[in-house]
């Protein structure tokens, strides 16, 4: 994509969410429960500029676990649809099927896919090999085992699995919810040191950023495009090992539940750094980088009639160590009790009230940065 395009894109973008106060990018559409989940409800032109923007680089993101759904019914409450236009990776997470998805979940998905460029990826505990995917006698193998030749035969049959079972339902990619500090009974890949190091390893050759690398051994070529997160105890809690290839990995989704000011979302990315820091040491990552990869999120099973601190994190900036880097994006653990919650209008209308305000706030400060760049940049051409 040429840069005249992406700015162009972006210009009709930004307009939208900042000059007409999410009234078009950021608004819930108007639809109800007879609307045809194979139609849109704008124009093919503003569709296409819709997912050409979406596919700007360094464009910050906007991630939303998203629980009952059902797909059946086109609201906002339970479908994928209902979302705002502007939310870029929404994943399906809950007590439903994660696989073998109904008629009317796969229709609700493949909508915002293939007309707003919206990702879906799926999240998973995987907290033991072969979890969610169709037994196979060799994950039995693993068992607690720390030896590499043992388990790695386990958990690369493992990692395949899920990545045909992934690309099978239609979704764009797997989010891994590493908890081991939370789940520490009989969670052998979670608390294994080894499982979990090359559980990450194999993973790394079916999604993210090296998906296409071409030392893949007997592994069969992956889909392009993928996208790979990890979120959970990152930075925090039992951590992740600094061997783990993170370079690899697309977003780094941190729990930031209840945090109310930069203080504490400064420490967050710090402990991020901290985890990195071999990749950093190595020059496979700089800490901008890890930055752009970082989504703050808040937790709306607790905090959605306030919002806790999702607003202070669509407006995170990290500013230390002699870096400016804006937040890679913001999101919220179980989107659905933004919807329509009863804390007011935002806009003229009640539906995903916070999501709507930190849509605003994250890209009218990506397009305030944007300027200045292109300002310094300008200024430095004369």
């Amino acid at each position: 994509m040429i840069l005249k395009y992406i700015r162009k894109t972006l210009s009709i973008a930004l307009v939208s969410i900042i000059f007409c106060g999410c009234s078009d990018w950021t608004e819930i559409e108007a639809i109800n429960s007879n609307s045809n989940l194979s139609e849109t409800t704008k124009t093919d032109e503003y569709y296409a500029a819709l997912r050409a923007w979406k596919q700007t680089p360094n464009l910050p993101q906007v991630f939303v676990w998203f629980d009952n759904w059902s797909g059946a019914s086109p609201t906002g409450a339970n479908s994928l649809r209902g979302l705002p236009d502007s939310v870029t990776i929404a994943s399906n997470w809950g007590g439903h099927p994660k696989f073998n998805l109904t008629p009317e979940r796969k229709a609700d998905m493949e909508y915002v896919q293939k007309v707003k460029g919206t990702k879906v990826v799926v999240t998973l505990f995987s907290a033991n090999v072969g979890d969610d995917v169709p037994h196979q006698d060799i994950f039995e193998t693993a068992g607690n085992s720390s030896d590499p030749e043992v388990v790695r035969p386990a958990i690369k049959a493992y990692a395949e699995a899920l990545y045909d079972c992934i690309v099978e339902a239609g979704y764009d990619g797997f989010d891994w919810d590493y908890e081991p500090e939370t789940g520490k009974d009989k969670n052998h890949l979670w608390n294994n040191i080894t499982q979990r190091r090359i559980f990450v390893e194999e993973l790394s050759y079916w999604f993210g950023k090296g998906s296409q690398r071409t030392d893949r051994g007997d592994r069969k070529p992956a889909k392009p495009g993928l996208l790979f997160l990890i979120d959970g105890e990152i930075g925090i809690g039992d951590h992740i090992e600094k061997d783990w290839p993170m370079y690899y990995v697309d977003y780094y989704v941190l729990q930031a539940y209840g945090a109310r000011n930069e203080s504490s979302l400064d420490s967050r990315v710090n402990g991020v750094f901290n985890d990195m820091s071999k990749w950093i040491e190595e020059g496979k990552l700089t800490k901008e980088e890890i930055v752009r990869r970082t989504i703050v999120t808040e937790d709306f099973e607790s905090h959605a009639s306030k919002g806790g601190g999702f607003l202070i994190m669509s407006n995170y900036v990290y500013k230390q160590q002699g870096i400016e880097q804006q937040i890679g994006g913001c999101g919220i653990y179980r989107v659905g009790f933004d919807y329509n919650q009863g804390d007011g209008d935002y806009n003229g209308s009640p539906e995903y009230y916070y999501l709507r305000q930190g849509i605003t706030n994250l890209y009218r400060t990506y397009h305030e940065r944007l300027n200045i760049s292109q300002e310094e940049n300008s200024s430095e051409q004369e």
